[in-house]
This record gives C-alpha cells, sequence and structure tokens, in this order.
C-alpha cells in the first residue's frame, strides 16, 4: 500500500510539473507574440519632463509647442479605447520634433504600434 501511495504521489507531482512546463512554453509564446501594425491612435500625448531635484519625471500635457524643453520622453494615452491605452512614443528626430511643435490635447497620430499586453505598447510615430 505505501509503495502505491509513493508511485501515485510521484505521478501526480510529476503530472504537474509538466502541466506547468507547457503553460510556461504557452505564456512564453504569448509574450513573443509582437505584431507591428499601421493606426491612427486618437488622445493626448503626455510629455515627461525630468525633475532632478526630485529624481522623477513631472508629466503634463502641453499646450503648446515643448520642444523648448530639455529632451524629454513622451507617452500617448488613447482616449477611444474603453481601457485606455498607454503608448510609449518613438520615432526619427524629425517626426518627435513635429510631434513636440503642435498641440498634444484630442490629437489623432499615425504609426505603427507593436508589443503586447504583456511587455506594453510602442507607437512609432511617422
Amino acid at each position: 500500500m505505501v509503495r502505491f501511495t509513493l508511485f501515485v504521489s510521484i505521478f501526480s507531482l510529476l503530472f504537474l510539473f509538466a502541466f506547468q512546463q507547457s503553460s510556461f512554453a504557452d505564456g512564453h509564446e504569448q509574450a513573443k507574440d509582437v505584431h507591428a501594425s499601421d493606426v491612427t491612435v486618437r488622445g493626448n500625448v503626455i510629455c515627461l519632463l525630468p525633475d532632478h531635484d526630485k529624481g522623477n519625471v513631472k508629466p503634463f500635457i502641453a499646450t503648446k509647442p515643448c520642444n523648448g524643453h530639455e529632451p524629454h520622453a513622451h507617452v500617448m494615452l488613447d482616449t477611444r479605447s474603453k481601457v485606455g491605452n498607454v503608448y510609449a512614443v518613438q520615432g526619427s528626430p524629425e517626426a518627435v520634433e513635429r510631434l513636440e511643435k503642435g498641440n498634444k490635447k484630442d490629437i489623432e497620430v499615425k504609426g505603427k504600434v507593436s508589443g503586447s499586453q504583456q511587455t506594453g505598447w510602442i507607437l512609432t510615430v511617422e
């Protein structure tokens, strides 16, 4: 009886281990499921100005050109989607400069989106 119980216990553990490995592989494949597609995103572009004194960033939606500030990053909040996707904005220096010169509230930006729910979204502006 002890041998049978030991056998069942070991078999159960092996089954659980195999199931966890297969679940991990499926999740890993999903994380690699990165796509790039042409889109138009509507929303607000948020400037992330560095705050060197506090060691963080100061986010704001610029209503006038922001290219007069020190170099900084931008993110875009999609106001059309129900979940409000946030995109890290990147692109050529010329494309980012065009973005910095305009209004940043409730605008449409064309570009390519890549990423996933696990890794986050990137909007490459044209």
